[in-house]
């Protein structure tokens, strides 16, 4: 049961029934409020609620069947309490709301802003509100527009207070007008032209703001026509709207018209000067109780500014997703070929520009275009070694601290004749050069031509060269880094090569003579030991204790020599690629004894492993060489099948 009112709420009662305007028949003035509501916050649903002790009654309404409502039902009697602006974006996302009944049927509200009726003296005895079925939000130029309202509701019912009026009628006038005036900037803040159409008669009413959009004087009036006629008087079939947004456009009024679904639309409209601006347009139906469409009210607004700025914000966006992407092709790849063709064909389908070069310079003051993407029409200039004679003197030392040449048309620009010749000759018009820096020193320059017409480069398009031209630079310093490593690595394989391999040869060719040399000693040892005099005995031990641990250590080299060939699982080998690579690592033997080494034509292909295989081809074309006469040893490898199986067949010739 609701508390008994405490001394201000029976004040507030008090002034609420002082304008005796609780069950009143329905009035075109509030009604148009309503109306106007609507359309400028875009809900389907906005009433004028008074609060009395245990109900809520609704003076006006647009799109609710609702008449009353119970005291504790819905928001209008917080946003009384509150006495400001009360918004309640999605009533199921508060818990205390979602309990309300107003969230269910059949009054489904989600969304809910209002504005209290404050009178005089300063008592909140009812809601303009606007109100939806799904959640919502306003911005701050329709709350502006709708406190405006609400204003002009309490302003209006206070005029219809006979007391009121007589004791301080032109108190009221005046801050009507001031209200008129307040709603009449409000409107114009936003560039919002209220209009009206009377679809029987087909007269059109429409604000001075309204006419304004279209570039109209504000003293005309017109109907539809007129307004067709004064925009483009010479093509009787003239559409207002744009070719584009036409469809569209008679989609959302049948739709609205017939099935009454709401009237808001971005579209492009027609000026006088033959411009189109973009507008946001939006309405409503008003019709008679038999729900025959009278007329059509609505504003609009010219939102040409805002759709200017979403448009450059979007290419902006692209500009900088692209050059992300362009970015990241260019780091990903370690070869400076690869690095430099990405560059120049991203660009060049990126700006439209005719041709895209990267040109590397030399030390001498030439320089050879090693990459090149171009469009049809325009001349190729890839793999030409060209020379500037202005570049030494006037501009080497300026792009190797960072400078950027920008030249929109090479005919007016005031440039050194040199180079002006230099530019004609490669047929250009018009350029952007901005130099590659690799490891603090001038690689280079990324250039950006017209070869067809002058152009006028844009501050986007030369920074965008900037930043590629730093990208190039620190993926062109990798991809050194990365080869210097690489030939790093080959020389030491190389290198640990020829030790495995001297390891090798010096251990096996050593082997035979050291087991001579012990077993002689051996046989010493047995036959004279004892024999001779002590010290002889001596000398023979020592001489076979050497023998013995030389033997080990060469034993211990050639296993040294095989750590890395050691077996591996066999797979299938190609007898040329392993022979290449034992001519390889016999290369020195091979020159200083002029050998001639020939092999049959096809090598086959074994199951083997691949090192061995080196190994073998290695020794047998090793001891070839080794054990030749004064000539020049001829070598030849050959194959041959036997019984299904592959061998081998050849040998050497001194």
């Amino acid at each position: 049961m609701k508390a008994l009112p405490n001394i201000q709420e029976r004040a507030r009662l008090a002034a609420l029934h002082h304008y005796q305007i609780l069950d009143t028949v329905s009035e075109t003035a509030f009604d148009h409020l309503v109306q106007l509501a609507v359309v400028i916050c875009g809900t389907p649903i906005a009433c004028i609620n008074f609060i009395d002790e245990n109900r809520q009654w609704i003076k006006a309404k647009v799109g609710w069947d609702v008449t009353e409502l119970p005291y504790d039902v819905g928001m209008c009697p917080i946003c009384i309490q509150q006495r400001d602006v009360f918004i309640v974006s999605d009533s199921l996302a508060d818990q205390v709301w979602a309990e309300n009944p107003i969230t269910a049927t059949p009054y489904d509200v989600r969304f809910y802003a209002g504005v209290p009726l404050v009178t005089p003296e300063g008592y909140a005895i009812a809601t303009l509100c606007v109100m939806d079925h799904q959640p919502r939000q306003l911005n701050a130029e329709q709350v502006k527009a709708l406190q405006v309202l609400a204003q002009q509701a309490m302003l209006l019912l206070y005029k219809q207070s006979t007391n009121t009026i007589l004791r301080d009628c032109q108190h009221v006038e005046a801050a009507l007008r001031e209200n008129e005036q307040r709603l009449k900037l409000a409107l114009q803040a936003g560039k919002l032209g209220s209009w009206q159409v009377d679809l029987k008669t087909g007269e059109l009413f429409a604000s001075n703001q309204c006419k304004a959009n279209f570039g109209l004087p504000p003293k005309i009036d017109f109907s539809y026509q007129m307004l067709f006629d004064c925009i483009h008087p010479d093509d009787r079939n003239y559409q207002l709207v744009h070719p584009e947004d036409r469809e569209q456009f008679a989609e959302l009024l049948y739709q609205h018209l017939e099935l009454n679904q709401p009237y808001q639309m971005e579209l492009r409209l027609r000026r006088v000067d033959g411009s189109y601006n973009w507008f946001l347009i939006r309405g409503k139906v008003i019709r008679d109780h038999n729900g025959r469409s009278l007329r059509m009210v609505g504003v609009l607004s010219d939102i040409s500014e805002r759709k200017r700025t979403e448009e450059e914000l979007k290419q902006q966006n692209q500009r900088s997703q692209l050059l992300a992407e362009i970015a990241l092709k260019i780091r990903q790849s370690l070869q400076a070929e690869e690095i430099l063709q990405t560059t120049v064909t991203e660009i060049q389908k990126l700006l439209h520009t005719d041709r895209v070069i990267i040109f590397r310079l030399w030390s001498d003051g030439f320089g050879t275009v090693v990459q090149e993407a171009l469009i049809n029409g325009c001349s190729s200039i890839l793999g030409r070694k060209l020379f500037d004679s202005c570049f030494l003197e006037h501009y080497q030392e300026a792009y190797r601290q960072g400078r950027v040449n920008v030249i929109p048309d090479v005919k007016t620009e005031n440039i050194h004749p040199c180079h002006r010749e230099f530019l004609e000759n490669t047929g250009v018009k018009s350029h952007i050069i901005v130099p590659i820096i690799v490891r603090e020193t001038l690689w280079g320059l990324l250039i950006a031509q017209q070869c067809i017409r002058p152009r006028n480069w844009s501050s986007w398009e030369i920074e965008l060269l900037q930043q590629l031209a730093t990208q190039i630079g620190i993926a062109l310093a990798k991809a050194q880094l990365l080869e210097q490593e690489r030939h790093r690595r080959e020389e030491l394989a190389r290198s640990n090569a020829e030790l495995e391999q001297f390891a090798y040869v010096a251990s096996h060719d050593l082997q035979e003579p050291l087991r001579m040399v012990t077993s002689y000693l051996q046989l010493l040892e047995r036959k004279y030991k004892s024999k001779l005099d002590s010290k002889a005995d001596e000398f023979i031990t020592y001489a076979v204790d050497g023998a013995r641990r030389m033997q080990t250590l060469i034993n211990d080299l050639l296993s040294f020599s095989r750590v890395s060939t050691r077996g591996q699982p066999f797979g299938v080998v190609d007898c040329h690629i392993v022979l290449r690579q034992a001519l390889a690592n016999l290369k020195v033997a091979i020159t200083e004894t002029h050998a001639v080494i020939t092999h049959d034509e096809p090598l086959p292909q074994l199951i083997a492993d691949s090192t061995q295989m080196v190994q073998v081809f290695q020794n047998l074309i090793s001891n070839a060489i080794k054990f030749r006469s004064e000539q020049p040893p001829q070598i030849h490898i050959g194959v041959a099948r036997t019984d299904g199986e592959v061998g081998r067949t050849g040998g050497g010739e001194n």
